[in-house]
């Protein structure tokens, strides 16, 4: 993917943040993740827009490591998760930001189905996830419920 002149729009657009957002908070954004590859998955992102470490400030800086804490919670007190694995690529949306993947050592029941993380307890592989608009909202409609950062 080929970002134009406003990454921070098409960012904003690719990730859905206007109907994921779970907060803004400390510089950054908590949003659900499209593609779910566990239950809760969630991508963290400046606010800012920065495309490089380099252009996130000290503030933001701080924020980052409240908002880490937050979505660890979310992820194990919500849906139970075991830990989360934090990812940040950037290769193809250069905003900053980070996929937050809660881990399950065991299967989870939630919406009406049966959640298997089928990659415990090696690293998640990308791809091939649930991204129902209907289970999305089901998901960021619990997340945002329980913030509290």
């Amino acid at each position: 993917m080929t970002y134009g002149p406003d990454p921070l729009e098409e960012f904003r657009a690719t990730f859905r943040l206007g109907e994921l957002t779970i907060a803004e908070s400390g510089g950054w954004v908590l949003s659900t993740r499209p593609s779910q590859l566990t239950l809760g998955a969630m991508v963290l992102s400046v606010q800012s827009g920065a495309t490089q470490w380099a252009q996130v400030g000290a503030v933001e800086g701080q924020g980052l490591t409240t908002e880490l804490a937050e979505a660890e919670r979310l992820a194990t007190s919500v849906f139970g998760a075991d830990k989360i694995n934090v990812i940040g690529l950037m290769m193809r949306d250069p905003v900053v930001h980070f996929h937050v993947i809660p881990r399950y050592s065991s299967s989870v029941e939630r919406f009406g189905r049966v959640w298997t993380d089928s990659d415990w307890p090696k690293p998640p592989t990308f791809g091939g996830a649930d991204d129902e608009s209907p289970l999305l909202t089901l998901v960021t409609e619990e997340l945002r419920g329980a913030y509290r950062a």
